[in-house]
Formats: structure tokens, sequence, C-alpha cells
């Protein structure tokens, strides 16, 4: 039987039931209650200058060879016999620490590292070796730890670090169009991607119609990309989790950092409220090409900000609160130079006014608390909102379009830290989604055109459950399996499914392993979208009675190996996923004006395969990556292309890149992007046939098109570079210049097809290009 035939509402109680069934699985298998003479040895790894938490640091008891990971907090937990143990404490950046314990009772520690300012350094690259040494042993596959300050350094578009660009150079991920950040994931859809910012979802990730992102670097400590083998605390998506964290804000002394480019500016201020229990981060970043343009009267209306906002507070020993805010917008607008050039040069304009915004706004409410030594505890609070409003009025006509998407959830998560060969985590997760898609109003002749909409909010409620084991087997295996219970009631309809997960590691040696990940997503949302473009024009709708969730089954494998001589992990991935309920709306469909969409929408299944190569160096000299995808991605809905299967608009065949960051001097560096991608597919014209109107007033020209996606846009490669100069430290300033140049040897990279004629010619294709060569400068300071 197949596995999408499968139905669980068959049996209302049956997730339940296998859920029950997974926790009697695992308490069967778990240790017993630790005797006396064990002890709990725990604590927080932090940074020694800013006293923030450190993520994913290595704790480990080289004699024992036991060990494990501070979680997103910092906090870690190791259960040993009584007795004298030395920890080697490390972190990818920071110089090792040893620590002698005695262990005679539970031990509580908050061990501080110190940061490396430079990668020559030879015990940064011994902690970066010990984390390719703990990552070639973790069952977590498909994972990609990205370092936020290696990717200020590496060349994009004006010389804005961008992460979203970055993202789109990892093998597996593709972008939506030349110039865009949207993300395709391992032959997925642009809205199957769960983006989190400090654990609330951001909706929208572009500003400036998909140039940049929204993600301002200075207020980020960590992202984490997972493409498959997905934890069980994450769910709502079904391609990838992009994980970001923003920064704490320094407990120790007060810091300023930001940057001067071409196009915007940041500025970044921290320190502590009170030393060493709180802190506080504040980061600001807006264009002002609008402001400068206007000094010489040439209108530039539009412009984008964002502001992110961070404090913590330690309360006691068992509890610290996180509150994090994030707002951003996109303000087009009609500037009085515009307005009065339109009315004097026609009479027809008349009164002119224009413009449209775009933004997101994002808050956490977080609470740690230790129940005890061995059980950490975390409660969210977590609110989101995603609103654009377009605007438009000639003279006494005026047209308003808006939609919104709000929700407020709350989130519990445990984790259970059993025995060094046993950790379990479980918990919980409400999310109340309010959904407002199309808010039309319309004034003066046009509104006879147009019809005003106040369409009723779409309410849809979703929970999960879930519960996770991880299981050291022996010395050489470990298992990661857990099953998440996912639902969404809207009207008229309930929704449930199980969605089990599980990964699996063998190692060969301390340098070499094998990996294999199952696991089912479930999506109880959709994105309706006529543009490729990020335009303000997306639709976010629930499931409904007549459009189903979404679900998708993944399996892969994998081979990872630690190549210890020339510091370099390398892994090799093959994967393999299919889809059901996938959406795509009909053709000619009014996707704007339309508050029937269930009409105008299809649904089908999908399928993807394909091969990911990496190559990854994290310290020393010399940093960077080398990525290769050969992917396959193919759809089948009965409604269209006659019902066959056919290849997926974004089924590139090939992508390569090649980042590499080169430190020549201590003050010095040089960095350069390459990358191929093979070009994106669309539906042909081969002809068109000559139909007469029934009037005999004329004939109608009616297109002839070929198989749909049967043909590629040429692919895309392009050459960026980036020279930082670092200047001498004057007392607390510390500044470098940013010299760059994005498309050094203009290459065409061609994002759409356009259809022309000419009596020569006849029809042909025209593939135009996004930008050519642009060089940018950027000052960086911190004090």
């Amino acid at each position: 039987m197949h596995l999408q035939s499968f139905r669980f509402m068959k049996d209302p109680c049956m997730p339940l039931r296998a859920l029950y069934a997974l926790l009697l699985f695992v308490v069967c298998f778990l240790p017993p209650a630790a005797p006396a003479q064990n002890h709990t040895l725990s604590g927080y790894l932090i940074h020694a200058a800013s006293g923030e938490a450190l993520v994913g640091g290595a704790v480990q008891v080289p004699g024992l060879r036991q060990g494990t990971y501070t979680n997103q907090y910092g906090f870690f937990s190791l259960t040993l016999p009584a007795g004298t143990y030395t920890l080697l404490c490390s972190y990818i950046g920071f110089k090792t620490d040893t620590q002698r314990v005695q262990l005679t009772q539970d031990i509580q520690l908050e061990i501080k590292l110190q940061e490396v300012h430079t990668q020559l350094n030879e015990v940064v690259i011994s902690a970066s070796q010990r984390a390719y040494a703990e990552e070639v042993k973790s069952p977590q596959m498909s994972q990609i730890k990205l370092n936020v300050n290696s990717m200020k350094h590496i060349p994009t578009l004006a010389g804005e670090a961008d992460v979203m660009k970055v993202v789109q150079l990892l093998p597996g991920v593709t972008k939506g169009g030349e110039g865009t950040t949207s993300i395709l994931v391992r032959g997925g859809d642009p809205d199957q991607n769960l983006i989190l910012l400090d654990e609330s979802v951001v909706y929208n990730v572009s500003h400036l119609f998909g140039f940049f992102s929204v993600f301002n670097p200075d207020a980020l400590r960590d992202m984490t990309l997972i493409k498959g083998g997905f934890p069980a605390h994450y769910g709502g998506r079904l391609s990838s989790v992009l994980d970001l964290s923003m920064n704490e804000g320094n407990l120790q002394s007060w810091h300023l950092k930001g940057g001067i480019g071409l196009l915007a500016s940041r500025l970044t201020v921290e320190g502590p409220i009170v030393k060493d229990r709180a802190s506080f981060s504040l980061s600001g970043r807006r264009t002002y090409i609008d402001k400068v343009f206007g000094l010489i009267d040439i209108p530039v209306p539009y412009y984008f900000y964002d502001v992110n906002a961070k404090a913590n507070v330690k309360i006691g020993e068992k509890d610290r609160l996180y509150f994090s805010t994030y707002l951003g917008d996109d303000v087009l607008y009609t500037p009085d130079q515009l307005r009065d050039s339109l009315q004097q040069d026609s009479a027809a304009f008349g009164e002119v006014d224009f413009g449209f915004r775009l933004g997101n706004l994002t808050s956490t409410l977080r609470w740690n608390h230790l129940f005890s030594s061995r059980l950490f505890s975390n409660t969210s609070l977590i609110f989101t909102r995603f609103q654009y409003d377009i605007g438009g009025k000639v003279d006494e006509n005026s047209i308003f379009i808006g939609s919104n998407v709000v929700d407020v959830g709350l989130k519990q998560d445990l984790a259970h830290y059993l025995s060094p060969a046993h950790t379990l985590r479980f918990g919980g997760q409400y999310i109340r989604h309010r959904f407002k898609p199309n808010v039309v109003a319309a004034r003066g002749d046009i509104s006879q055109v147009i019809e005003k909409k106040e369409v009723q909010p779409f309410y849809s409620n979703e929970v999960a459950l879930y519960l996770q084991h991880e299981w050291q087997l022996n010395g050489k295996m470990k298992l990661q399996y857990g099953l998440r219970l996912s639902g969404a009631a809207v009207p008229q309809k309930v929704y449930a499914a199980l969605e089990p997960r599980a990964s699996w590691v063998a190692q060969v040696d301390e340098h070499q392993s094998f990996k294999a990940g199952y696991s089912r997503m479930m999506q109880y949302m959709h994105l309706v979208s006529s543009s490729t473009v990020a335009l303000p024009t997306d639709l976010w709708y629930p499931v409904t009675r007549g459009v189903k969730p979404q679900s998708a089954h993944q399996l892969a494998v994998s081979y990872t190996r630690h190549f210890e001589a020339i510091h370099a992990l390398f892994t090799l991935e093959a994967y393999y996923k299919w889809m059901n309920n996938l959406t795509e709306y009909r053709e000619g469909a009014n996707l704007i004006l339309n508050d029937n969409f269930e009409q105008e929408l299809l649904q089908g299944r999908g399928t993807s395969w394909g091969l990911e190569l990496l190559l990854k160096r994290d310290e020393g000299r010399l940093t960077g990556w080398l990525g290769y995808t050969l992917a396959f991605s193919q759809r089948h809905f009965e409604a269209l292309n006659g019902g066959q299967p056919f290849w997926a608009k974004y089924d590139r065949r090939h992508d390569f890149s090649a980042v590499g960051i080169w430190e020549i001097a201590e003050r010095l560096s040089f960095s350069a992007v390459y990358a191929y991608l093979s070009g994106s597919r669309f539906t042909p014209q081969v002809g068109q046939y000559l139909y007469p109107m029934p009037d005999l007033s004329g004939v109608e020209i009616i297109p002839i098109y070929a198989a749909r996606n049967s043909t590629r846009l040429s692919p895309a490669s392009r050459l960026d570079v980036n020279l930082i100069l670092k200047n001498r430290a004057r007392k607390k300033l510390r500044s470098e210049w940013s010299l760059g140049c994005y498309n050094v040897f203009n290459s065409p990279t061609p994002y759409r097809v356009n259809i022309n004629y000419t009596p020569e010619r006849g029809l042909y294709y025209a593939q135009p290009s996004f930008l050519g060569r642009v060089l940018s400068v950027a000052w960086n300071f911190e004090f």
C-alpha cells in the first residue's frame, strides 16, 4: 500500500494510540534509575567577554570517551559515576578550555571560553577539528550550521551582507529567481520553508522586491539550516527549517557597531542593564537612497528598515527570561516631485497618489527553567504578523488592496538528560492563525467595476505534540527517533496526522560514518502567488474542507568524512522525497480580487530526488566550501498538462558553488564566490492559429503551447569578489573597509522569457538578464 494513500482519520483515536505506543516503547528501553553513586554535571558554556551563551559548544570527558553539546541556550548536562574528571570544552572560534572536576555530588558550572580574533591560531583550528569529529558521530543529518561573522565577509550585491543569499549557495538549496532571496529546498516550493527568528515564524523574508533579505546580520548570533532528518520538535512545513537566533546582548560592557554602505546603514548597541544579570541588544537598519537623491530633486520613492531588539535577565540559578522583537517594513510612496511632474505633463493624470507598505512584526517571550540538573524546560509565548497594503489614487478614483496573517502561539519544550546514552525530548505547541487574504476598497467610478470586499477572516487552530529519544546504542552507533502528532481545526473540518521521524548513524572509525534518515512532514497552510518575484501579491490561506494539507515523506542516506590533514569535512548525501496535495492555480486565475480561492486552486503530487556534495573548512587561513547538487523535481496534476507528469518550474539540474575567504594577513582578507546554476523551466509557445470572431468582425489569435515546463532558460553563472582592509585599531575603535564587485565578468543571468515578434524573425524568445557588474564600498566599525 502506498504511503500517500494512508488515512489516519478512518480511526480518530489512531494518532493518540500511536503516540502512546511510542511512549511505551521508549520507556521500555530507558535505563533504570541512576544508581546513588552517579552524579550530574550541568551548567552553561558562555562567552567570557560578553556573557552570551555559546550554542552547540562541545563538553567532553576524554577519559570516558563521552560528551555532549550545549543546547540553544548554552545549557549542558552529563550524568557520570562519582570520580575526578578532566573536562574539555570547545567552540569554533574560541580557545579550548580544560577544567578539573571532582564529582562527589551534583554540580552546576558556568564555563567561560575566550574568543580568538585571528583564524590563524592553532587552538581555533583544534576546536574546529573537534567540532567536525562530533559531527561525524551525530545522528542528525542534512544539517548545516552557519557562522554569522564569516558570512559578513562573503561578497553580495551592493556590499550588504545577506544571510539568505549565503543560504542559496548551499547544496540542496536553489533560488526562486535571479536576484531574489526566496529559497527552494530539495525540489520543494517557496512556501515549504519554516523560517524562524527566535522561534517566531517570518512569513516574508524579502526587501526591495527580493533583492535583499529582512535579516540584519549584526543582530544575529547563529543560524542552522535543516533539509531532512527533521527532529520531532520542528513541524509545519515540508522542505526545510532555517532557525535563526538574535544576539542576547553583552552582560559585561557596552558595545557599539555598525556599517555605512552605498545603499543602507546599520547600527547596533548592546550592553548590560544589570551587570552579570541582565542585558539588551538593539539593532537598526535603513536605506537612504530616497533621502540622498531627494537632495538633488531626483525622486526615488522607496525605502526599507529593520529594527531588532532583545533583552534577557537571570532570575536566580534556575530561571532566565528572554524577550525579543523584530519590526521591518518596505515603503513605496509618491514623492511631491513625481506627483507634480505627472500633473504638469498630462492633464489626464489629474491628482495622483500611490504606494504600498509591506512588513513583518514578531515578538517572543521565553522562560527557561531548570526543574533539576537533568530536566531543562523552555516555555515560549510567540506573536507574528505579516501584512501588506497597496493603494492608488487618480483624481476621485482610488483603490486599496490589503492582506494580513496574524499568529499567536504557545510552545513548551522539555529535555530530560537521563544518562550520557539517553536523552528524552518532549513537548507541544499551539498556534492560533488568523488569515485575512483579501481586503478590497474602491471609490469613484472605479468602484462600479471593482466591488468592495471585506472578506471575513479565516481562523485555523494548529496543535502538535511530540516525543523524541536519542539513544547511544554502543560506541559507534546512535539512534534518534521520535513521533510528532499534529493537527489543524478549521470550520467544518479537523485534520490530524502522525509524523514519524528517525535518524541513525554508524561510525566506520573516528573520521567517517554512514547516516540514514526518514521523516514525514505536514503543512496546514498554502501560499498562493501570482509572481515568482517577491512582490506584495502573495496570499496565505489555511487548509479548508476542500483544500487539504500538504504532506511529504523523505528518505536520505549520507556518507561523512573528516579529513583531519586538511582540516575539512566532506559530506555526500542522496535523498528521495514524495509530496501530496501540492497546490497550483488554474491558468488565468484571479488571485488578488477573489474571495473564493478554493475554486482557483488545484492539488496534485510531486516527487524530487537528488545528490548533494559538500566540502567545507571553517577555520584556518583559508575557509569556505565547495557545494554541488544534482537534482530532479516533477509534478503531477490531473488537470494540467493533459494529466501527464511534468517537470517543476524550478527543476534545476545542476547547481555548483565555490565560496572562499582567504585571510592574507592580519589586516587584509579576500573573498570570492563563483556560482553556476541551470536555468529554470517554462512552457514555450510553439505556434498560433487564427480563429474568426462570431460577428465576423475580425480574427482572434490563439497561441499553441508545448508540454508544460518543457524548455529551460539558459544557465547562469556569476563571480563575485570582495576585499577587506582592516584599519589599525585606535584605542577602542576597530574598523574596516569592504570593497566589492558583484558579477565581475558581467555575465548574463536570465530570469524570465519574453515573447517578441518582428517581420524578419517572426516569433522569438528573448531572455532579459538581471543586474550586470555592480561595484560597492562599505565602512564597518565596532567600539
